[in-house]
């Protein structure tokens, strides 16, 4: 029982370690046994969860080097017993949201298809598909990708979107996907747009329909966190959005909805002749109309289709032809010019 014992003590401090700068220090070889102390750890927890004497133990473990490892590393996130069942997942998660994981880590877990059941025991085949695009996009030399994405956002988005896809592809596991997504929030707190990046990564990779899923379940989470949709908007580029609203028109509705939200907090500046935010964290009216120039410039049918859509908003706030009056007018107004 001991050597059980000492073992878990080692797996949480691997945990804890993989979510600050010393994982810059991984190799391939440490990587691989890392993900093999998480499946070992998945083991612990099938053979004991039904031992309540056992159980007991390594709950007080658990707790005990919680407390140690947070007095030393207090950015560190504790484990509970429930959470081990998925450790191999939190470790991907801690490599996927850590900006010091070295590019040489990534790699690996995009395995060739005749060596990865040699190298690694865990399961990854949902990810090997991906390792085509990783090289690909490993090859670039400015480091930028598809929609100016940085290629390390590109390939930790797809890793995120390949892992949320293993995920949801098992029934009952929604609430799952839902806590890895609010961990990765919660680690990114003070470096915000870097998660943004990987979640606008990950809703650009589906290929098929098959795999909406993914989106759909990542902006159904987003529109859960109050603002966490309008501050990804705000972080990604008018070219990322419209890219993203011309793959995906659920994305596109929900673009549009905040588009229409950041309108509803300008109100018109009679002396000044401007409309001018209101809010705390404001939204100028020359970032709104960039925003819809950049959708009018994206050619058919999401041109059309925002024409549309202004035209519809003009009419329903009173088809006022005036500029002050009504912001939607200004809009258009503005976008001819």
């Amino acid at each position: 029982m001991e050597t059980v014992l000492r073992h878990l003590t080692n797996i949480l401090e691997l945990l804890a370690v993989s979510q600050t700068d010393r994982v810059s220090e991984w190799d391939r070889h440490t990587t691989l046994r890392a993900f093999q102390w998480a499946e070992y750890c998945e083991q612990l927890h099938s053979r004991f969860q039904c031992n309540p004497a056992v159980r007991s133990a390594l709950e007080s473990a658990l707790s005990d080097t919680n407390q140690r490892l947070q007095q030393a590393l207090p950015s560190c996130s504790p484990v509970m017993f429930s959470e081990l069942a998925q450790c191999q997942h939190m470790l991907l998660i801690h490599l996927l949201t850590n900006p010091s994981a070295p590019n040489s880590v990534i790699p690996i877990l995009f395995p060739d298809p005749k060596t990865a059941a040699q190298d690694s025991q865990f399961d990854q085949n949902s990810l090997i598909t991906c390792k085509s695009a990783f090289n690909l996009l490993c090859r670039t030399s400015d480091r930028t990708s598809y929609a100016g994405l940085h290629v390390e956002a590109v390939v930790r988005g797809k890793l995120l979107g390949n892992l949320l896809n293993s995920v949801l592809s098992r029934t009952g596991n929604d609430e799952y996907a839902r806590t890895l997504l609010d961990s990765i929030l919660n680690d990114s707190a003070g470096k915000p747009e870097s998660l943004y990046d990987v979640i606008a990564a990950a809703l650009l990779s589906p290929d098929d329909e098959t795999n909406s899923v993914v989106p759909h379940f990542i902006l159904a989470w987003l529109q859960e966190h109050d603002g966490c949709l309008s501050k990804l908007c705000k972080s990604l580029s008018p070219g990322l959005c419209t890219v993203i609203s011309r793959q995906s028109r659920e994305f596109k509705q929900a673009y549009w909805g905040v588009l229409k939200q950041w309108a509803s907090c300008l109100e018109f500046d009679v002396l000044e002749g401007l409309w001018v935010p209101t809010s705390d964290e404001p939204v100028t009216f020359i970032i709104l109309t960039d925003r819809f120039k950049e959708l009018l410039n994206s050619g058919p049918p999401l041109k059309e289709e925002t024409e549309t859509e202004l035209k519809t908003l003009k009419r329903e706030a009173g088809d006022f032809n005036v500029k002050g009056i009504c912001i939607w007018t200004d809009v258009i107004i503005q976008l001819k010019l």
